[in-house]
This record gives structure tokens, C-alpha cells and sequence, in this order.
């Protein structure tokens, strides 16, 4: 009975908010009653097997009390009640220890969870901004392919808005925009620069979490193309069983490169 009352009341309600002296005060009052309860019961019955019979008629062949070690009753009480209590309040403890590291890993994963809804957050402003600069440069050059970009950015921005609240998309969605963002940046490109985005093996039975490489290609455009220099920017993706290989190849000109403390927040997302 006091192993379940400790492992239920006693510890978790004391023990564990650092409430000592009313802790060790409670076994210390389970310890009395156990010490004086059989002798209680003693004092009144005692029992051979099959019926109770008042101490005063003690039983037969009764052997005498031991003379080695005084009070043995109250020792092995004593010993037998220690043992009950530090292992119920062992146990007891190792469950609120485990709780507890479930309750943090639980807060861990809604802490992960809330910051990647912030790195969508960060990507989309990011993604936002280099597009409307690409548009602004076609409007400057009266392309007539302004009106195509926003266009694609319309749907861009419908992919970024819509479907990217999913936990994971298809990863043909995530291929078609990176080939409508690849083709928004085509459209300011010179006919010496090159860009080639090549999809191979079964993508078509898998999903991904989104917007994982789109700071990537970005980045291949931001830094890899030149006004006066030849450029040709590489992007792939390929599905072997389970794996998923994805890279990015430009070339790296000086002038494009980010001053000393100008680095922006997509790589590091």
C-alpha cells in the first residue's frame, strides 16, 4: 500500500517540488504506522491458516522470541519499508525525469516548427524582392517580355502563397518552380549567357519539403552572371531510388560578390 501511495502521492507531489521536510515527514509517519500497525493487529489475533483467535491462546509449537538481535520485527520493518520507499521514489522519479524530457522534446519540435514557418516568412520577402528587380530591369530596357514576367510571377507567387503551407509538396511542384523562376530570369539574360536545368530519374512519386532549393538558384543568378563576361549557370536534380541529388554550377565574378557583413539570409535558411 505505501509503495503505490509513494509512488503516486507522495513523491510526485513533494519529493519533486522540492517540498523535502514535508516529504521525509510523510514517510517518517508511514514508517510509525507500520511499525505500530502489526502489533495492533497482533495484540488481537494471530493467524494460523484458519481461523483468528485471540493472542491470549497462542498457537501451538509457537518458537520463542529471539534472544540474538532485540526487536527484530521493528529492524526487518525497518528495512523492508526503507527498500519500499527509495524504490517507489526511484521510480517515480525516472517517470518524471521521462516526462519531462518528452515535454521538452515536444517543445523542441514546436519551437522547429515554429521557425521553419519563419524561414518561409524570410524566403518569400527575399524571393519577392529579386524578382520585382529583374522586372524593374526589363521595364528600363522596354522589353516587351515584361508583361510575360509578371505573369510567372503571378504564379510564383501562388506556389509561394498556396502551396507552401503544406508540411511537403509534390516534387514536380517544387521542379515547376524552379523552372518558372528559371525562366523569369531568362528573360533578362544576353545571348552569351547559357542556363540549363536538367530533371532526371522517377520525380514524379515523391514529395519534399518546399522552397528548399530555390535560395540556391537565386544565388546561381546573383552572383553567376556578368555584363561583360560570358556566363553559363548549371542546375540539376536527380532522384537515384531515395536519394536526391540536387546541385548548382555558375561562375564567380568579384564585382558580384557580397561585401563583408552584406551577406543575405537565403543560404543561411
Amino acid at each position: 500500500f505505501f509503495f503505490y501511495l509513494n509512488l503516486q502521492v507522495f513523491t510526485p507531489t513533494l519529493l519533486t517540488k522540492k517540498k523535502g521536510a514535508q516529504f521525509f515527514s510523510a514517510l517518517f509517519l508511514g514508517l510509525i504506522i507500520c511499525l505500530i500497525l502489526p502489533d495492533l493487529l497482533l495484540r488481537f489475533f494471530v493467524f494460523d491458516g484458519s481461523l483468528p483467535r485471540p493472542f491470549s491462546q497462542p498457537p501451538p509449537n509457537m518458537p520463542p522470541p529471539s534472544r540474538l538481535i532485540p526487536f527484530p520485527h521493528q529492524i526487518s520493518t525497518f528495512l523492508s519499508f526503507s527498500f519500499v520507499a527509495l524504490v517507489s521514489s526511484m521510480l517515480a522519479l525516472l517517470r518524471d525525469r521521462l516526462r519531462e524530457r518528452e515535454e521538452k522534446q515536444q517543445i523542441q519540435l514546436e519551437k522547429v516548427a515554429a521557425e521553419l514557418a519563419v524561414l518561409k516568412l524570410q524566403i518569400s520577402p527575399h524571393f519577392l524582392f529579386n524578382t520585382l528587380n529583374n522586372i524593374r530591369w526589363l521595364t528600363r530596357q522596354k522589353s516587351d517580355k515584361a508583361e510575360d514576367a509578371i505573369v510567372k510571377l503571378s504564379q510564383l507567387l501562388r506556389y509561394v502563397i498556396y502551396q507552401t503551407n503544406n508540411e511537403k509538396v509534390a516534387l514536380t511542384q517544387e521542379i515547376s518552380h524552379l523552372q518558372h523562376y528559371i525562366d523569369l530570369q531568362k528573360m533578362r539574360l544576353n545571348e552569351k549567357d547559357t542556363v540549363s536545368f536538367v530533371c532526371e530519374g522517377d520525380v514524379d512519386k515523391y514529395r519534399i519539403e518546399p522552397l528548399l532549393f530555390i535560395p540556391f538558384v537565386e544565388n546561381a543568378f546573383k552572383y553567376g552572371l556578368h555584363s561583360q563576361h560570358k556566363s553559363r549557370i548549371k542546375i540539376g536534380i536527380e532522384v537515384q531510388g531515395n536519394i536526391l541529388l540536387f546541385f548548382t554550377e555558375n561562375p564567380i565574378f568579384d564585382n558580384n560578390l557580397p561585401k563583408e557583413g552584406e551577406s543575405g539570409v537565403g543560404i543561411k535558411n
